[in-house]
Protein backbone atom coordinates (compact mmCIF):
# COMPACT_ATOMS: atom_id res chain seq x y z
CA UNK A 1 0.00 0.00 0.00
CA UNK A 2 1.24 3.53 -0.88
CA UNK A 3 0.05 7.31 -0.37
CA UNK A 4 -0.56 9.22 -3.86
CA UNK A 5 -1.01 12.85 -2.91
CA UNK A 6 -2.67 15.44 -4.90
CA UNK A 7 -1.14 18.58 -4.61
CA UNK A 8 -1.50 20.40 -7.69
CA UNK A 9 -0.90 23.24 -6.13
CA UNK A 10 2.71 22.53 -5.16
CA UNK A 11 4.72 24.94 -7.12
CA UNK A 12 7.36 26.85 -4.43
CA UNK A 13 8.05 27.38 -1.09
CA UNK A 14 5.86 29.82 -0.31
CA UNK A 15 2.35 29.55 0.79
CA UNK A 16 1.27 26.48 2.98
CA UNK A 17 1.41 23.76 0.06
CA UNK A 18 5.26 22.97 0.78
CA UNK A 19 5.23 22.51 4.24
CA UNK A 20 2.17 19.98 3.83
CA UNK A 21 2.96 17.87 1.02
CA UNK A 22 6.36 18.00 3.19
CA UNK A 23 4.21 16.74 6.38
CA UNK A 24 2.26 14.37 4.51
CA UNK A 25 5.42 12.29 3.22
CA UNK A 26 7.12 12.38 6.60
CA UNK A 27 4.21 11.30 8.05
CA UNK A 28 3.58 8.59 5.55
CA UNK A 29 7.15 7.50 6.41
CA UNK A 30 6.35 6.93 10.29
CA UNK A 31 3.75 4.52 9.27
CA UNK A 32 6.00 2.80 6.93
CA UNK A 33 4.98 3.90 3.59
CA UNK A 34 5.90 5.44 0.36
CA UNK A 35 4.08 8.60 -0.55
CA UNK A 36 4.02 9.45 -4.66
CA UNK A 37 3.18 13.60 -4.94
CA UNK A 38 1.43 14.55 -7.81
CA UNK A 39 2.71 18.31 -8.59
CA UNK A 40 2.44 21.43 -10.44
CA UNK A 41 3.68 20.91 -13.57
CA UNK A 42 5.50 24.52 -12.66
CA UNK A 43 7.24 22.63 -9.63
CA UNK A 44 11.00 24.15 -8.64
CA UNK A 45 13.84 21.39 -9.36
CA UNK A 46 14.56 21.40 -5.65
CA UNK A 47 11.22 20.66 -4.11
CA UNK A 48 10.87 18.15 -7.07
CA UNK A 49 14.21 16.65 -6.19
CA UNK A 50 13.44 16.41 -2.40
CA UNK A 51 10.36 15.01 -2.16
CA UNK A 52 11.01 13.07 -5.21
CA UNK A 53 7.54 14.74 -6.77
CA UNK A 54 5.74 14.01 -10.15
CA UNK A 55 5.33 17.26 -12.06
CA UNK A 56 1.69 16.67 -13.69
CA UNK A 57 -0.61 19.19 -12.84
CA UNK A 58 -0.92 22.34 -15.18
CA UNK A 59 -3.72 24.15 -12.96
CA UNK A 60 -3.53 25.28 -9.17
CA UNK A 61 -6.53 25.02 -6.66
CA UNK A 62 -7.35 28.56 -7.22
CA UNK A 63 -7.49 28.82 -10.60
CA UNK A 64 -10.10 29.93 -12.56
CA UNK A 65 -10.22 29.20 -16.48
CA UNK A 66 -12.89 31.74 -18.04
CA UNK A 67 -13.82 34.98 -16.97
CA UNK A 68 -16.66 35.50 -18.85
CA UNK A 69 -20.15 35.41 -16.59
CA UNK A 70 -21.97 33.51 -18.62
CA UNK A 71 -22.08 29.96 -17.28
CA UNK A 72 -19.04 30.99 -16.18
CA UNK A 73 -18.47 28.14 -13.29
CA UNK A 74 -20.01 25.28 -15.33
CA UNK A 75 -17.27 26.24 -18.45
CA UNK A 76 -14.45 25.96 -15.80
CA UNK A 77 -16.16 22.43 -14.15
CA UNK A 78 -16.24 20.82 -17.69
CA UNK A 79 -12.91 22.15 -18.72
CA UNK A 80 -11.08 21.70 -15.66
CA UNK A 81 -12.43 18.50 -15.15
CA UNK A 82 -11.50 17.04 -18.37
CA UNK A 83 -8.26 18.43 -18.04
CA UNK A 84 -7.57 17.06 -14.78
CA UNK A 85 -8.31 13.70 -16.11
CA UNK A 86 -6.37 13.73 -19.11
CA UNK A 87 -3.33 14.57 -16.85
CA UNK A 88 -3.65 11.34 -14.56
CA UNK A 89 -4.45 9.63 -17.84
CA UNK A 90 -1.37 10.65 -18.89
CA UNK A 91 0.70 8.37 -15.60
CA UNK A 92 2.91 5.67 -16.63
CA UNK A 93 1.10 2.57 -15.96
CA UNK A 94 1.48 1.30 -12.47
CA UNK A 95 1.94 4.53 -10.89
CA UNK A 96 -1.43 4.37 -9.05
CA UNK A 97 -2.51 0.77 -7.99
CA UNK A 98 -6.11 -0.88 -6.33
CA UNK A 99 -3.80 -1.05 -3.23
CA UNK A 100 -3.03 2.70 -2.76
CA UNK A 101 -4.82 4.96 -1.07
CA UNK A 102 -5.47 8.87 -3.06
CA UNK A 103 -5.51 11.58 -1.18
CA UNK A 104 -6.78 14.83 -2.27
CA UNK A 105 -6.95 17.62 0.74
CA UNK A 106 -8.05 20.47 -1.28
CA UNK A 107 -11.08 19.08 -2.86
CA UNK A 108 -13.57 20.98 -5.05
CA UNK A 109 -16.46 19.51 -7.71
CA UNK A 110 -14.16 20.27 -10.18
CA UNK A 111 -11.25 17.60 -8.59
CA UNK A 112 -14.10 15.04 -8.41
CA UNK A 113 -15.07 15.42 -12.13
CA UNK A 114 -11.52 14.80 -13.20
CA UNK A 115 -11.03 12.15 -10.82
CA UNK A 116 -14.01 10.57 -12.58
CA UNK A 117 -12.77 11.41 -16.06
CA UNK A 118 -9.83 9.42 -14.96
CA UNK A 119 -11.61 6.64 -13.11
CA UNK A 120 -14.06 5.88 -16.06
CA UNK A 121 -10.88 4.65 -18.02
CA UNK A 122 -9.76 2.59 -15.74
CA UNK A 123 -10.94 -1.11 -14.73
CA UNK A 124 -12.65 -1.27 -11.35
CA UNK A 125 -10.06 -3.49 -10.42
CA UNK A 126 -7.82 -1.20 -10.34
CA UNK A 127 -9.30 1.86 -8.62
CA UNK A 128 -7.81 2.67 -5.61
CA UNK A 129 -9.36 4.09 -2.05
CA UNK A 130 -9.82 7.58 -2.33
CA UNK A 131 -9.73 9.89 0.98
CA UNK A 132 -11.31 13.43 -0.58
CA UNK A 133 -11.18 16.33 2.07
CA UNK A 134 -12.93 19.24 1.39
CA UNK A 135 -11.38 22.93 2.50
CA UNK A 136 -12.55 25.42 0.50
CA UNK A 137 -16.21 26.61 1.76
CA UNK A 138 -17.99 27.14 -2.12
CA UNK A 139 -21.25 25.83 -1.07
CA UNK A 140 -21.90 28.84 1.33
CA UNK A 141 -23.31 32.59 0.85
CA UNK A 142 -23.30 34.72 2.67
CA UNK A 143 -26.39 36.30 4.71
CA UNK A 144 -25.27 39.39 6.67
CA UNK A 145 -22.11 41.31 7.45
CA UNK A 146 -21.22 39.75 10.72
CA UNK A 147 -22.34 35.90 10.05
CA UNK A 148 -25.00 33.53 9.03
CA UNK A 149 -24.90 31.94 5.41
CA UNK A 150 -27.21 29.97 3.63
CA UNK A 151 -26.61 27.20 0.52
CA UNK A 152 -25.62 28.16 -2.27
CA UNK A 153 -27.40 26.24 -4.77
CA UNK A 154 -25.69 26.31 -8.15
CA UNK A 155 -22.16 25.59 -6.22
CA UNK A 156 -24.23 22.43 -4.34
CA UNK A 157 -25.85 21.92 -7.31
CA UNK A 158 -22.20 21.26 -9.33
CA UNK A 159 -20.78 19.49 -6.13
CA UNK A 160 -23.92 16.79 -5.95
CA UNK A 161 -23.98 16.22 -9.76
CA UNK A 162 -20.21 15.57 -9.43
CA UNK A 163 -20.18 13.53 -6.10
CA UNK A 164 -23.38 10.94 -7.99
CA UNK A 165 -21.08 10.92 -11.15
CA UNK A 166 -18.06 9.59 -8.75
CA UNK A 167 -19.87 7.36 -7.10
CA UNK A 168 -21.34 5.74 -9.83
CA UNK A 169 -17.77 5.47 -11.33
CA UNK A 170 -16.00 4.05 -8.50
CA UNK A 171 -15.96 0.96 -7.74
CA UNK A 172 -17.55 0.11 -3.98
CA UNK A 173 -16.51 1.13 -0.64
CA UNK A 174 -13.11 2.68 -2.20
CA UNK A 175 -14.48 6.41 -1.00
CA UNK A 176 -14.43 8.08 2.34
CA UNK A 177 -15.37 12.63 3.00
CA UNK A 178 -14.59 14.37 5.33
CA UNK A 179 -14.10 18.27 5.61
CA UNK A 180 -11.74 20.52 7.98
CA UNK A 181 -14.70 21.28 10.90
CA UNK A 182 -17.80 20.53 12.29
CA UNK A 183 -19.98 22.72 10.36
CA UNK A 184 -18.87 22.37 7.15
CA UNK A 185 -18.79 18.57 7.57
CA UNK A 186 -22.64 19.04 8.05
CA UNK A 187 -22.93 21.43 5.11
CA UNK A 188 -21.13 18.93 2.81
CA UNK A 189 -23.22 16.20 4.26
CA UNK A 190 -26.20 18.10 3.47
CA UNK A 191 -24.88 19.27 -0.18
CA UNK A 192 -23.83 15.54 -1.49
CA UNK A 193 -26.19 13.58 0.29
CA UNK A 194 -23.35 11.30 1.68
CA UNK A 195 -22.10 11.45 5.34
CA UNK A 196 -18.79 13.46 5.27
CA UNK A 197 -16.71 13.83 8.34
CA UNK A 198 -15.17 16.66 10.48
CA UNK A 199 -10.95 15.99 10.27
CA UNK A 200 -8.28 17.64 11.15
CA UNK A 201 -6.74 20.39 9.35
CA UNK A 202 -3.74 18.78 6.67
CA UNK A 203 -1.02 21.44 8.05
CA UNK A 204 2.25 20.91 9.30
CA UNK A 205 2.63 21.44 12.73
CA UNK A 206 6.18 20.30 13.74
CA UNK A 207 7.00 23.42 14.13
CA UNK A 208 8.40 26.08 16.42
CA UNK A 209 6.17 26.04 19.67
CA UNK A 210 6.43 29.69 21.69
CA UNK A 211 7.06 28.81 25.32
CA UNK A 212 4.12 30.98 27.93
CA UNK A 213 7.28 31.57 29.82
CA UNK A 214 9.43 33.51 27.51
CA UNK A 215 9.17 37.31 28.57
CA UNK A 216 10.55 40.23 26.12
CA UNK A 217 11.04 43.05 28.73
CA UNK A 218 13.43 44.84 26.05
CA UNK A 219 10.73 44.96 23.20
CA UNK A 220 7.20 46.36 22.82
CA UNK A 221 4.71 43.46 21.78
CA UNK A 222 4.31 42.78 18.49
CA UNK A 223 1.16 41.64 16.59
CA UNK A 224 1.45 40.15 12.93
CA UNK A 225 -0.95 40.42 10.16
CA UNK A 226 0.43 37.33 7.49
CA UNK A 227 -0.90 35.42 4.71
CA UNK A 228 -1.79 36.54 1.03
CA UNK A 229 -3.88 39.62 1.26
CA UNK A 230 -7.49 40.44 -0.26
CA UNK A 231 -10.55 41.77 0.92
CA UNK A 232 -12.03 38.45 2.47
CA UNK A 233 -8.87 38.67 4.99
CA UNK A 234 -9.76 41.95 6.24
CA UNK A 235 -6.66 43.98 4.19
CA UNK A 236 -8.95 46.62 3.43
CA UNK A 237 -9.44 47.54 6.86
CA UNK A 238 -5.83 47.09 8.35
CA UNK A 239 -4.01 50.32 8.26
CA UNK A 240 -7.27 52.07 9.84
CA UNK A 241 -7.05 49.13 12.46
CA UNK A 242 -2.95 49.65 13.00
CA UNK A 243 -3.92 53.28 13.14
CA UNK A 244 -6.24 53.21 15.95
CA UNK A 245 -4.43 50.92 17.90
CA UNK A 246 -0.60 52.50 17.80
CA UNK A 247 -3.09 56.03 18.73
CA UNK A 248 -4.67 54.35 21.96
CA UNK A 249 -1.35 52.50 23.07
CA UNK A 250 2.43 53.02 21.44
CA UNK A 251 3.63 50.36 23.62
CA UNK A 252 3.44 47.84 20.60
CA UNK A 253 4.59 47.37 17.03
CA UNK A 254 3.53 45.48 14.16
CA UNK A 255 4.18 43.38 11.39
CA UNK A 256 2.63 43.31 8.37
CA UNK A 257 3.19 40.88 5.20
CA UNK A 258 1.89 42.84 1.65
CA UNK A 259 1.03 40.66 -0.62
CA UNK A 260 0.33 41.42 -3.18
CA UNK A 261 2.53 44.36 -3.02
CA UNK A 262 0.42 47.10 -3.36
CA UNK A 263 -0.66 46.62 0.08
CA UNK A 264 1.94 48.17 1.23
CA UNK A 265 1.77 52.17 -0.35
CA UNK A 266 -2.42 51.85 0.83
CA UNK A 267 -1.35 50.72 4.44
CA UNK A 268 1.19 53.26 4.73
CA UNK A 269 -1.23 56.00 3.59
CA UNK A 270 -3.65 55.01 6.34
CA UNK A 271 -0.89 54.64 9.01
CA UNK A 272 0.68 57.56 9.04
CA UNK A 273 4.31 58.74 9.16
CA UNK A 274 4.56 59.09 12.71
CA UNK A 275 2.95 55.46 13.58
CA UNK A 276 4.10 54.13 10.87
CA UNK A 277 7.90 54.00 12.72
CA UNK A 278 6.15 51.36 15.09
CA UNK A 279 5.32 49.21 11.81
CA UNK A 280 7.48 46.57 9.67
CA UNK A 281 6.02 45.68 6.11
CA UNK A 282 7.32 42.59 4.03
CA UNK A 283 6.78 42.78 0.79
CA UNK A 284 5.56 39.74 -1.58
CA UNK A 285 5.88 36.24 -0.67
CA UNK A 286 7.57 34.61 2.37
CA UNK A 287 9.14 30.98 2.01
CA UNK A 288 8.22 28.89 5.23
CA UNK A 289 11.33 29.59 6.89
CA UNK A 290 10.61 33.65 6.76
CA UNK A 291 6.75 33.00 7.70
CA UNK A 292 7.59 31.19 10.45
CA UNK A 293 10.44 33.19 11.76
CA UNK A 294 8.11 35.64 11.61
CA UNK A 295 5.43 33.98 13.65
CA UNK A 296 8.17 33.49 16.18
CA UNK A 297 8.70 37.49 16.50
CA UNK A 298 4.52 38.22 17.13
CA UNK A 299 2.81 37.65 20.37
CA UNK A 300 -0.27 38.05 18.88
CA UNK A 301 -1.81 37.11 15.66
CA UNK A 302 -4.28 39.26 13.49
CA UNK A 303 -7.16 37.98 11.64
CA UNK A 304 -9.68 40.43 11.33
CA UNK A 305 -11.36 38.78 8.47
CA UNK A 306 -14.95 39.41 7.74
CA UNK A 307 -17.30 37.04 10.04
CA UNK A 308 -19.76 36.62 6.85
CA UNK A 309 -16.61 34.67 4.96
CA UNK A 310 -15.70 32.35 7.55
CA UNK A 311 -18.42 30.78 9.16
CA UNK A 312 -17.71 27.84 7.49
CA UNK A 313 -14.37 28.05 6.22
CA UNK A 314 -11.32 27.45 8.15
CA UNK A 315 -8.06 28.88 8.63
CA UNK A 316 -4.18 27.55 7.97
CA UNK A 317 -2.96 30.56 9.76
CA UNK A 318 -4.82 30.68 12.93
CA UNK A 319 -4.54 26.47 12.99
CA UNK A 320 -0.41 27.57 12.66
CA UNK A 321 -0.97 30.08 15.63
CA UNK A 322 -2.59 27.80 18.42
CA UNK A 323 -0.05 24.92 17.50
CA UNK A 324 2.95 27.75 17.71
CA UNK A 325 1.40 29.55 21.09
CA UNK A 326 0.53 32.44 19.64
CA UNK A 327 -2.82 34.44 20.63
CA UNK A 328 -4.84 35.36 17.81
CA UNK A 329 -7.60 38.32 17.19
CA UNK A 330 -10.58 36.52 15.60
CA UNK A 331 -13.85 37.39 14.32
CA UNK A 332 -17.06 36.13 16.53
CA UNK A 333 -19.62 33.33 14.43
CA UNK A 334 -17.25 31.76 12.91
CA UNK A 335 -14.70 28.61 12.73
CA UNK A 336 -11.95 30.20 14.59
CA UNK A 337 -14.11 31.77 17.10
CA UNK A 338 -16.47 28.01 17.77
CA UNK A 339 -12.78 26.65 17.95
CA UNK A 340 -11.48 29.42 20.42
CA UNK A 341 -15.05 27.64 22.92
CA UNK A 342 -13.81 24.01 22.34
CA UNK A 343 -10.72 24.60 23.27
CA UNK A 344 -11.06 26.67 25.96
CA UNK A 345 -9.25 29.78 24.77
CA UNK A 346 -6.30 30.94 22.39
CA UNK A 347 -7.51 34.40 20.91
CA UNK A 348 -9.58 37.09 21.85
CA UNK A 349 -12.51 37.65 19.67
CA UNK A 350 -14.32 40.87 17.97
CA UNK A 351 -18.02 41.00 17.70
CA UNK A 352 -18.41 43.72 14.68
CA UNK A 353 -16.45 43.19 11.10
CA UNK A 354 -15.59 47.10 11.83
CA UNK A 355 -12.17 49.55 12.53
CA UNK A 356 -13.60 50.04 15.97
CA UNK A 357 -14.36 46.61 17.07
CA UNK A 358 -11.39 44.92 15.60
CA UNK A 359 -9.14 47.85 17.18
CA UNK A 360 -11.04 47.14 20.65
CA UNK A 361 -9.90 43.42 20.55
CA UNK A 362 -6.77 43.90 19.75
CA UNK A 363 -6.24 46.81 22.91
CA UNK A 364 -8.01 44.06 25.21
CA UNK A 365 -5.57 41.37 24.15
CA UNK A 366 -2.38 43.57 24.75
CA UNK A 367 -3.77 44.54 28.20
CA UNK A 368 -4.10 40.82 29.07
CA UNK A 369 -1.42 39.53 26.53
CA UNK A 370 0.90 37.80 30.16
CA UNK A 371 -2.39 35.87 31.42
CA UNK A 372 -3.36 34.73 27.78
CA UNK A 373 -0.04 33.52 26.83
CA UNK A 374 -0.11 31.45 30.35
CA UNK A 375 -3.18 29.83 29.13
CA UNK A 376 -1.89 28.97 25.77
CA UNK A 377 0.69 26.46 26.90
CA UNK A 378 -2.18 23.53 27.62
CA UNK A 379 -4.25 25.03 24.46
CA UNK A 380 -1.29 24.87 22.10
CA UNK A 381 -0.23 21.03 22.99
CA UNK A 382 -4.06 20.09 23.22
CA UNK A 383 -4.51 21.70 19.48
CA UNK A 384 -1.44 19.75 18.48
CA UNK A 385 -2.54 16.42 19.59
CA UNK A 386 -6.15 17.25 18.14
CA UNK A 387 -5.11 18.81 14.87
CA UNK A 388 -2.33 18.51 12.13
CA UNK A 389 -0.66 16.24 9.77
CA UNK A 390 -0.42 13.03 11.94
CA UNK A 391 -4.00 13.08 12.90
CA UNK A 392 -4.77 13.53 9.57
CA UNK A 393 -2.57 10.75 8.21
CA UNK A 394 -4.11 8.33 11.17
CA UNK A 395 -7.83 9.10 10.50
CA UNK A 396 -7.21 8.43 6.68
CA UNK A 397 -5.88 5.17 7.74
CA UNK A 398 -8.46 4.29 9.56
CA UNK A 399 -10.79 5.24 7.30
CA UNK A 400 -9.33 3.00 5.18
CA UNK A 401 -9.26 -0.05 7.13
CA UNK A 402 -13.25 0.41 7.93
CA UNK A 403 -13.83 1.06 4.40
CA UNK A 404 -12.38 -2.30 3.05
CA UNK A 405 -13.84 -4.38 6.15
Amino acid sequence: MRFILIAHGLIDRSGHHYMEARAFKEEAARHGLECTILANRDVSPSIRDELDAVPLFQHTPYQKFFRRKHFRSWRDFRFYGKLMGQELCSLPPGTISATDILVSPLTRARDMSGLTYWLARLPRSQHPFLALNFMFDDISRPVGANGGWKLNLKAAFLYRLAFLRLRHTLAPNRIHLSAGGVEFAKAMTRALDYPVVDFPLPVQHEIFMESPDIVRPDQAPCIAFLGFMHPRKGAKLAGAVISRVLAKNANCRFLLQANPEYWEKRWQDEIGPVASARVHIHRGAMTQDEYQNTMKMAELVLLPYPPAGYTLQTSGVFSEAMAMGKVSIVPEGTWMAANVRKYGGGAVMFSEFEVDSIAAACLRALEHLPSLKRDMRYISSHWRENMGMKTFVQRILDAGKACRT
